[in-house]
C-alpha cells in the first residue's frame, strides 16, 4: 500500500513542484527544479528532491512523505541530508509530511562523552494539523489531493465534492492524476462508498496509475470487504499510535476495536490514541463511545 501513495505522490509533485514547495514554505518561491537522485550514492525511493530559489537564496528541499510510523527515517534522513549537502555544496532543507497525522518525532541527536556528536532538525507537517477548508479556497490544486487528510468541520461527503470543484478547474488531461491521488489518499480516512459516490472510477481510469490499483477500485460490488479492509487499518493505526504513545503494543484490544462496525467511532478514537498520554486515559475514551453507541 505504501508503494501505491509513493507513486501517485511523486506523479503529483512532478507535475505541480512549486504547490508542493508552497504547502512546506506557506509562500510561493521563485523558483522550484525537481532533482534527479542518481547522482548520490545511495538510492532513496522515497525522498523526493528539489533545487530552490527563495527571494535569492538558493537550496535543496528533501521531501519525504510517510503513511506509516518508521523509526529508522530520522537517521536515514540524516544520512541522506548530509550527502546532497556534499553533492550540491548547498544548504539542505529536510522535511517529513505525514499523511495520517500519527505522532512522529522530528529532531534526532546523539553525545558521546563530552561531545554532542549530532543534532538534527527537520521539519514535520503533520496534515491533520493543517485547516483543509482553507486550503481549499485558497491552495494550489496539486495539494488538493491532500485535503482529506487535512483538519476540517464539513463532512467527508462535502470534503470531496469540493475538492472535485477544485479539480475541475485544471485542463481535462491533468484531472485524472488529480481525481486518483484525491481517491487514494482519502481512502486513509473516509469510506470507500463515499469516495466512490463522489468520484466516479470513468474520472481515474486515464491516469497511467491507474491500472497498477485498478482491483482496488473497479468492482463497486466489493464495497462490504473493502469496507473491512479500511476498518482492520483504522484499527492497527489505533494500536501503533498507543505503541508510540504509551510504549506498549496493546494487541488485547484489536478484538474489542475490530468489534467496532461505525467508522465514525474509530476515526474518534485513532484521534484521542493519538493525543493519549496513557492507555488508562485511552481506556477512558474507548468506554464512553462504547457506552454511547449501546
Amino acid at each position: 500500500m505504501a508503494q501505491e501513495f509513493d507513486l501517485v505522490i511523486k506523479a503529483l509533485v512532478e507535475r505541480y513542484p512549486t504547490h508542493f514547495v508552497q504547502l512546506v514554505r506557506g509562500i510561493p518561491v521563485d523558483k522550484v527544479d525537481r532533482l534527479e537522485k542518481e547522482t548520490v550514492a545511495v538510492k532513496r525511493d522515497s525522498d523526493i528532491l528539489f533545487r530552490i530559489s527563495e527571494n535569492g537564496y538558493e537550496y535543496i528541499m528533501i521531501l519525504e512523505a510517510q503513511t506509516r510510523i518508521d523509526r529508522e527515517m530520522p537517521r536515514r534522513l540524516l544520512e541522506y541530508t548530509a550527502m546532497q549537502h556534499r553533492e550540491y555544496n548547498k544548504p539542505v532543507y529536510p522535511v517529513v509530511l505525514n499523511l495520517t497525522g500519527r505522532p512522529q518525532e522530528d529532531s534526532y541527536g546523539f553525545d558521546c562523552l563530552d561531545l554532542t556528536v549530532v543534532s538534527f532538525s527537520y521539519r514535520l507537517i503533520n496534515l491533520a494539523d493543517l485547516p483543509g477548508e482553507d486550503v481549499l479556497k485558497h491552495g494550489p490544486v496539486g495539494i488538493i489531493p491532500l485535503v482529506p487528510l487535512m483538519r476540517h468541520r464539513l463532512t467527508d461527503e462535502e470534503v470531496l465534492v469540493q475538492c472535485a470543484r477544485r479539480i475541475e478547474e485544471v485542463p481535462v488531461q491533468w484531472q485524472p492524476d488529480l481525481y486518483l491521488g484525491l481517491a487514494l489518499f482519502s481512502s486513509l480516512c473516509f469510506a470507500r462508498e463515499i469516495i466512490l459516490k463522489v468520484i466516479e472510477v470513468s474520472k481515474m481510469e486515464a491516469s497511467p496509475l491507474f491500472d497498477g490499483i485498478r482491483e482496488k477500485w473497479i468492482d463497486q460490488g466489493e464495497q462490504r470487504g473493502l469496507q473491512k479492509g479500511l476498518r482492520e487499518d483504522r484499527v492497527e493505526a489505533i494500536l501503533e499510535a498507543l505503541e508510540e504513545n504509551t510504549g506498549i503494543y496493546p494487541d488485547h484490544l484489536a478484538e474489542k476495536l475490530r468489534s467496532i462496525q461505525d467508522m465514525g467511532v474509530l476515526k474518534t478514537l485513532f484521534r484521542r490514541a493519538v493525543k493519549a498520554k496513557s492507555l488508562e486515559e485511552f481506556m477512558s475514551a474507548l468506554d464512553g463511545e462504547e457506552g454511547q453507541t449501546n
